[in-house]
């Protein structure tokens, strides 16, 4: 049932349409809100038609669809076409959000609906953008919206050498809050927050460049992450032992499993090829390298292993099940994953023993040579979600590649195998 008081798709656009203030971005919470919308557009007989605009867009999509043909069975084309509207987020392939920020730019479209997220990750500014909620959903669930982030909305209302002016437009609806929205929009932004973080990879290089942890604690001290972080009047000492503590844990469970020598200040061989590995997880890949776990696996088992591995452990794939054989084969790989786990757990360092084996088996059926539109129909995972997996695992497997191990050859095979299209 609709929410009184919220406006519909159709009323909103035929409003911003009567006041002059298309095109539009209507930033909506979520992504199946999105494409609703999109929908609910392209069905609304009382849009007015644009013969001239739509066969502009047909020319530029036929044009575009030559370079990219998985585009050309997109579930929206006809929605993108006839109504000139469209969902964008990232649930949707790479090449379907380009084409739509190519149409946006040309000024082929009326409205786009997208998720909060896009707009830190796109340029195409709009006469107008609609705010609908004062909420933004993220991994974490619902929580209000930053200013930083509400600054990115907004500020794509206006479009350079178009409009004297852009406009924002609060719409009415069950979650939205002007009062907040007017308060966040005089607020100064949030402080910058630094993603430097003590990794496996970052001290492997740093040791290995500088030769000397007391060096490589100099470095991190001139970190923006150091600088930033507020300190308490009078103990510097501490606060920089506690920025240098994780590098610390780390080096030693490196130590336990041979690619440092702590005591010496080295890196050793092992340690030279792990450095390579810039991965989220590459302790785990390496301790798995080293153990022969993918040396008996054809080149779909070892994509959907390393995708088990590469993949967010909380986000879901699909419905799809692995192989017989990788399933067994997991075994050994869990292995691996409880000796790390435990000498990390001993060290103080996080843990995270979660293997995404929904993401193994998307990966594996891919490699497999499933055709894309099977793939998507019978995980019945976001096309977006699954192109962002396979690009991950395929550059991780790029990355086992190049360093020159017995399972190098297959996992090349294996990347260019994960990187066809659509994914690339």
């Amino acid at each position: 049932m609709d929410d009184p008081r919220e406006i519909s798709p159709p009323k909103l656009i035929a409003s911003l349409r009567r006041h002059d203030l298309l095109p539009a971005i209507v930033f909506l919470p979520t992504r199946r809100r999105c494409d609703e919308a999109a929908t609910e557009i392209s069905l609304d007989k009382s849009q007015p038609a644009d013969p001239e605009r739509q066969a502009a867009r047909r020319e530029m999509f036929d044009s575009f669809a030559e370079e990219f043909p998985e585009t050309s069975t997109h579930k929206h084309v006809k929605a993108l076409l006839n109504s000139g509207t469209a969902s964008h987020h990232a649930g949707h392939i790479p090449a379907w959000k380009l084409i739509v920020e190519k149409m946006m730019s040309a000024g082929l479209l009326r409205a786009i609906f997208a998720t909060s997220t896009v707009a830190a990750g796109v340029d195409f500014p709009a006469r107008t953008v609609v705010v609908t909620n004062a909420d933004t959903r993220g991994n974490e669930g619902w929580r209000p919206l930053r200013v930083s982030e509400l600054q990115q909305m907004t500020g794509r209302a206006g479009r350079r050498g178009r409009d004297n002016v852009g406009f924002v437009v609060l719409a009415p609806g069950r979650f939205q809050n002007p009062r907040k929205i007017a308060e966040l929009l005089r607020s100064k932004p949030e402080a910058l927050e630094s993603r430097f973080r003590a990794t496996y990879t970052s001290l492997l290089n740093l040791l290995d460049a500088f030769s000397s942890f007391e060096r490589v604690r100099e470095i991190t001290e001139k970190s923006f992450a150091f600088r930033s972080f507020p300190k308490r009047r009078g103990d510097p000492e501490r606060f920089a032992d506690r920025i240098w503590q994780p590098f610390e844990d780390r080096a030693r469970v490196l130590d336990h499993f041979g690619y440092i020598d702590q005591a010496a200040e080295t890196v050793t061989a092992d340690g030279k090829w792990l450095a390579n590995l810039r991965v989220d997880r590459p302790l785990l890949i390496g301790e798995a390298l080293r153990a022969g776990v993918f040396d008996e696996l054809s080149l779909a088992e070892f994509a959907g292993m390393i995708a088990a591995i590469a993949a967010d452990a909380e986000r879901d794939y699909g419905e799809i099940r692995v192989s017989r054989k990788l399933d067994s084969a997991f075994d050994d790989l869990e292995a691996v994953v409880a000796k790390v786990s435990n000498i990390e757990w001993k060290n103080g360092v996080e843990i995270n023993e979660e293997l995404n084996f929904s993401a193994a088996a998307a990966a594996e059926k891919w490699a497999s040579g499933m055709e894309w539109g099977e793939l998507t129909a019978r995980s019945k995972a976001a096309e977006g979600d699954l192109v962002r997996l396979l690009s991950r695992t395929g550059e991780a497997l790029r990355q086992i590649s190049g360093l020159g191990l017995p399972a190098s050859k297959l996992a090349s095979e294996a990347s260019v195998q994960l990187l066809r299209e659509p994914v690339r």
